[in-house]
């Protein structure tokens, strides 16, 4: 047990120095006693630093007369004595339980309110513009979070900026981010207009759909597959209504499928996943600082040195080499060259990883690489890492993934026609 436990820190405890010709001796029918000592630390001849619970201390007295040392009180703590020393401070007390309020009410406010745009910069309205809409909806510094609706704050600011296709709000501790995306005006052309759909560019599990335009064919936590509509350009006029009593519907003209420029944002999870392996033992170069430099003429079936080592003077060693050479003349190469090789001395590490070790390095190496191949402007939320090898083996393998949230949409003509741009994601117009 450790002055550090609870047990210790309620019941309190007392530090103590003990001081004399002998300390040891004391020390050693203390424990002869039984007596519990803490934190035994020598701080100078004769004298020992120790912690001791309070309810032992009586029992030092005899022990100190036999074996001629000297006891002193250096300190006292726990909970008994604060408790005393706040005897009296009603004051100091009041203070620290309005410090601790204050912090859960400042905490439960927003002090922070940010703008991020989802797709590149803003264009069509500012962050400042963004920022006074939500404070005319209630975001604002200082604002309560409990009271805040975020879906109805996400609607009351797509109606006061219409050219905002979509709002995304979230709290971070004591900040509210808002994510944002603009609508694309129209590109110049009839290209723009002419019949597509929207597919999916991945696999994924649909979180939000928002459809401008078209048809929408998968809702809020479906799971998609590349290649899959997800809003229809193709629109399917209503079947016909069967009235009460009729076997038959009444045989009426049936309207025309309609080909329309689907217009929408999906937004769905997606994984990554990559697999790395690496040995447990590893060996890394670290640099010593310690460098020769080698100055060296070389001509045709010779070199001279200059000044330097005619190799390197280390087991263990980098070399750099840097040639200098005359200007040709003609198409005719000079047959002398300069060359400056430098050594640097590196010392071979060797390190024995544990498994647990082993498997957070390869993690961290497969999540790198991961993330370094993720597409721009996508927000991760969530990671995971499993090992795939057992413990005995020397090659520890992993298996890592990465869940994110992005827009899946791509544009697809219906007549075979790319839009300007190629397949631009769905971005509403």
């Amino acid at each position: 047990m450790t002055v550090h436990n609870w047990q210790a820190y309620l019941t309190g405890y007392l530090v103590l120095t003990i001081s004399g010709d002998d300390p040891e001796a004391f020390l050693n029918l203390a424990l002869a006693r039984g007596l519990t000592l803490l934190d035994v630390t020598r701080t100078g001849k004769g004298q020992i630093l120790v912690k001791m619970p309070v309810s032992e201390y009586r029992l030092l007295r005899p022990l100190a007369r036999e074996s001629h040392c000297r006891v002193r009180i250096v300190d006292k703590r726990g909970l008994p004595f604060f408790s005393r020393r706040l005897r009296g401070r009603q004051l100091l007390l009041a203070g620290v339980l309005f410090f601790l309020v204050a912090i859960y009410i400042l905490s439960a406010c927003v002090w922070v309110v940010d703008v991020r745009p989802e797709k590149g910069t803003l264009r069509q309205v500012t962050t400042d513009q963004v920022i006074a809409a939500a404070r005319a909806e209630g975001l604002k510094p200082g604002a309560w979070k409990g009271r805040i609706d975020i879906r109805a704050l996400e609607y009351g600011l797509e109606q006061r900026l219409p050219q905002l296709a979509w709002v995304g709000v979230s709290f971070h501790g004591t900040r509210a981010e808002i994510k944002v995306v603009e609508k694309i005006p129209p590109p110049a052309g009839d290209d723009y207009e002419l019949p597509a759909s929207i597919i999916a560019a991945k696999d994924g599990v649909i979180k939000q759909i928002l459809v401008m335009n078209g048809e929408g064919r998968v809702a809020v936590g479906d799971t998609v597959r590349r290649g899959e509509v997800l809003i229809s350009g193709l629109i399917l006029p209503p079947e016909p209504e069967k009235k009460p009593g009729e076997n038959q519907p009444q045989q009426q003209p049936r309207p025309e499928p309609r080909l329309v420029r689907a217009r929408g944002i999906v937004r769905a999870r997606v994984w990554y996943e990559e697999e790395k392996e690496i040995e447990r033992l590893q060996v890394r170069e670290q640099a010593t600082g310690r460098q020769q430099r080698a100055i060296i003429i070389k001509t045709p079936g010779r070199q001279v040195v200059l000044r330097g080592p005619a190799r390197s003077p280390y087991a263990h060693y980098l070399q750099e080499n840097k040639v200098i050479t005359l200007p040709s003349w003609r198409n005719f190469p000079p047959p002398v060259e300069l060359i400056i090789s430098t050594y640097r001395e590196i010392r071979i590490q060797k390190q024995q990883l544990g498994y647990e070790e082993a498997v957070r390095v390869a993690g961290q190496q497969a999540l790198a690489s991961l993330k370094a191949r993720l597409p721009a402007g996508v927000t991760i939320t969530g990671e995971k890492i499993i090992p795939l090898t057992g413990t005995g083996e020397q090659r520890v393998r992993v298996r890592a993934w990465v869940e994110t949230e992005e827009d899946i949409g791509q544009v697809v003509p219906l007549h075979g026609r790319t839009p300007p741009g190629g397949n631009p994601p769905a971005t509403p117009g």
